[in-house]
């Protein structure tokens, strides 16, 4: 079981909203520096795992691996998206008490 699940299991109650909406709705109330900052720290560290992802697969055939890796167990890839929007908000949150 998945550390969040208890809070999905009906998406409309306990945090008002799926933890997609909600990362966009705190979005809106933060600073515009504050969130391009976080958005900053966001994109490098996609920079830094697609440069490993390349050193391990090599660049032709990267974008073909990450599709097959989508494909292959997209239930997960959801809960870990829902997982990194909480993560993502409350990072924002942080920063705006910054």
């Amino acid at each position: 079981m998945n550390k969040y699940d208890v809070l999905f299991e009906d998406e409309d109650d306990i945090i008002a909203g799926t933890p997609k909406k909600r990362y966009w709705d705190i979005l809106g109330q933060i600073e515009n520096d504050k969130v391009q900052n976080e958005f900053d720290k966001i994109v490098t560290q996609i920079v830094a795992m697609e440069q490993m992802l390349i050193e391990h697969y090599g660049e032709e055939s990267l974008d073909e691996e990450v599709k097959n890796r989508i494909a292959a167990d997209p239930e997960s890839l959801e809960n870990a998206k829902k997982n990194l929007y909480l993560d993502y908000a409350a990072r924002l949150i942080f920063a705006q008490n910054d």
